[in-house]
């Protein structure tokens, strides 16, 4: 199933115009993004289970989930993605285990709402409303072309850490945290060298 993993992706269509190039983008910029996101996500008031009706509840106000992370982990993704249903549990199982550090924000690319909504459902995610202005802005900014996309992002200094975050989650699930204190990408070519 690794193997899976590691070999498959969406491409998506590219967009029209030019891409920022994120080498381009100062941090000013990203904590703009973190801004955006903080201000129109909807964000889960406990990552713990989900209570006894089975119900996970989204009314912890947006801003003060992003603001107790250390990262901010932008999952792109989109439920008749293939390789993002096999991700989706394991990054949510992720999130659960580090949720003192690192908070991930769903970025919907379904067709509809109602697929966002039963997708995400049960899953330790914050989410975007589906396709509201910030959408598209996250999209061009942080050149994102396949899914699944997890771009981590420091929330202190609101840069991007890396847009490995699928992998070192796959690869390096213990470590990858410590090594994005240290601006690093969380996973080394050699992991994916090596067959789990």
């Amino acid at each position: 199933m690794a193997e899976d993993l590691e070999s498959c992706h969406v491409e998506l269509p590219s967009s029209s115009g030019e891409k920022d190039s994120l080498a381009q983008q100062t941090s000013a910029e990203l904590r703009g993004v973190l801004n955006l996101v903080s201000g129109s996500i909807s964000a889960p008031s406990s990552l713990s289970d989900s209570d006894e009706g089975g119900s996970t509840h989204y009314s912890m106000p947006s801003r003060e989930y992003i603001a107790s992370k250390e990262f901010v982990l932008l999952y792109f993704s989109a439920g008749w993605c293939p390789p993002c249903r096999v991700l989706s549990p394991v990054l949510s199982k992720w999130a659960k285990k580090n949720k003192d550090e690192v908070g991930v924000v769903f970025v919907s690319h379904d067709r509809s709402e109602a697929e966002m909504m039963s997708f995400v459902k049960d899953k330790h995610f914050a989410f975007m409303p589906f396709r509201d202005k910030t959408f598209a802005t996250l999209n061009q900014i942080l050149s994102v072309s396949m899914l699944p996309t997890v771009v981590v992002v420091s929330r202190e200094t609101g840069r991007v850490v890396t847009h490995w975050g699928r992998s070192a989650v796959e690869k390096n699930p213990d470590g990858c945290v410590e090594e994005w204190r240290q601006g690093r990408s969380g996973v080394s070519w050699l992991s994916f060298c090596t067959i789990s």
